[in-house]
């Protein structure tokens, strides 16, 4: 079975089909100029309908006083919160939180020292960079040394088509506008059709 991370779901409608899609991993998007914004106390409510291991929270350029702040407003749900980061800060940024870690890959970034920290847990290459970390055996030679999760992202839902789900992948999907039906209001029979769904089941 794939293993999906699915970014993006801003409602508890949403989140209740998702789960009977069979999706697991959820990563919560906080950051500031995204559409998919989630607000603390939304947030709070749905962590409230999942009953899973880990959750991932999803942060771009913020302070780490940001972050340890909005940590500290959902320490109430007993499961583990793993942030991800979707920028390219100094590796000194992610080490001084001491949190566990996924950065999504970006080519400007020094993305060797920050594959050395100790609290990255895993990665996520966006499928438009492909080019890029493939021909980079300096980043596989890190990921393969530190045993990390290595997630292949699409950015929509036509990105993750072109990908050969019939082999053992982890993906990480953002859902985007093209399941909306007007602003912020996704429409639940265009996601329950969605290929990925059937893929999970």
């Amino acid at each position: 079975m794939n293993t999906l991370i699915v970014h993006g779901c801003y409602d508890a409608t949403t989140l209740n089909t998702l789960l009977d899609l069979g999706v697991k991993d959820f990563a919560f998007d906080l950051r500031g100029r995204s559409q998919n914004l989630i607000p603390f106390k939304t947030l709070s409510e749905l962590l409230n309908h999942l009953n899973t291991s880990r959750v991932f929270l999803t942060f771009e350029n913020d302070r780490q006083e940001t972050i340890e702040a909005g940590l500290n407003l959902l320490k109430f749900w007993k499961g583990k919160l793993v942030l991800i980061f979707r920028d390219q800060q100094e590796s000194s940024f992610y080490a001084g939180l001491k949190e566990p870690f996924f950065w999504m890959f970006h080519p400007a970034a020094d993305y060797k020292s920050i594959l050395q920290l100790e609290n990255i847990q895993g990665i996520l290459l966006p499928l438009k960079w492909q080019e890029q970390y493939q021909k980079l055996p300096d980043l596989w030679k890190i990921i393969d040394e530190k045993q990390m999760d290595v997630y292949l992202h699409a950015e929509n839902f036509e990105e993750a088509l072109n990908l050969n789900l019939d082999h053992d992948l982890k993906f990480s999907l953002d859902l985007g506008s093209e399941i909306e039906s007007e602003y912020r209001k996704v429409d639940q029979a265009k996601l329950r059709g969605m290929k990925f769904g059937r893929k999970m089941k």
